[in-house]
């Protein structure tokens, strides 16, 4: 007997009919007809007895039903967790990102997935990027999010969207008239620029960019994220130069003052993962959903439904 067969078999003992079974299968009572008389051809016996109508399993049928108790305990639960993998529920799901991602662009997404998946899980942990490429490679977890190019052999990072780059001021440090204007790395000469870690990528970005400045900023502070750096200026201690999701999240800031700057750079950020772990379905809809979320929460929008 085929498994099909045995599946058959066992809808019209759990419900007595071929009509029963054929609800229970969702197929049609000549389907299942049909496929029981193959299974009884196949057996070589006859499983059920055709009485006033009605089907009255034979003593092979009892029997077999016996040994199939077991089976059919395991068919429906390979049911369930075929159930729960098509709705991402069977364990969590694992990220990590980046400072900036994780406090300035996912809150919006994770709600968006929340609302898709409500019966999964999700650890979402803050790591830089060296961090989330050991994390992957040791099973640690099953996405990275990053706006650093990452090179690894057995890494796959996959383009997400942009972010462009920004500088932030306390408010009323420049004139309102000013704010649609380019900052220029000359317009720094003599401010006071909160910078990034030159070893961090926007900061290898900005140390090539400043070196061309007629004259340099004064920077006595340097800082490893993003979000720390525009935490110092909505403190009034300087400017800092940041993403566009740090500098425009929450959509309202009146503590701080942006300005885009005059780079052709931008950030791309990157959903990585381990090239023998294709990320599951949830961890899909995760990414497609901050693509699509990405320019509203760079340009400080509202959130979407």
């Amino acid at each position: 007997m085929r498994l099909r067969h045995i599946e058959i078999f066992s809808a019209i003992m759990l419900t007595g009919s071929t009509n029963g079974a054929a609800k229970l299968l969702h197929i049609s009572q000549p389907a299942v007809s049909k496929m029981l008389q193959h299974a009884e051809q196949s057996a070589g016996f006859a499983l059920f007895l055709r009485s006033k109508g009605k089907l009255v399993p034979t003593p092979e049928a009892l029997r077999l039903r016996e040994e199939l108790g077991l089976f059919d305990e395991q068919l429906k639960r390979i049911r369930r967790l075929v159930a729960s993998l098509a709705h991402g529920a069977d364990r969590p799901l694992r990220i990590a990102a980046t400072p900036a991602l994780a406090h300035h662009a996912l809150p919006q997404v994770m709600a968006r997935w929340c609302r898709t998946f409500p019966q999964s899980k999700c650890e979402l942990s803050v790591a830089h990027t060296r961090e989330i490429e050991h994390a992957l490679l040791l099973d640690e977890i099953d996405l990275g999010l990053t706006m650093r190019p990452v090179s690894h052999p057995n890494l796959v990072a996959t383009p997400v969207c942009e972010s462009t780059l920004c500088a932030i001021a306390p408010a009323g440090w420049w004139k309102n008239e000013l704010l649609d204007q380019p900052l220029t790395a000359d317009d720094l000469a003599g401010q006071p620029l909160i910078t990034i870690d030159p070893d961090d990528y926007l900061g290898s970005i900005l140390s090539a960019w400043l070196a061309d400045a007629a004259e340099p900023p004064v920077s006595n502070l340097s800082v490893q994220t993003y979000p720390l750096g525009k935490s110092l200026v909505q403190q009034r201690i300087g400017i800092a130069i940041v993403d566009s999701f740090t500098a425009n999240y929450p959509a309202h800031h009146p503590d701080i003052q942006i300005r885009p700057l005059a780079i052709d750079e931008t950030l791309q950020v990157y959903a990585v993962t381990e090239h023998s772990r294709p990320p599951p379905q949830s961890a899909e809809r995760l990414i497609q959903f901050l693509r699509d979320d990405a320019p509203g929460l760079s340009a400080g929008e509202s959130s979407r439904s």
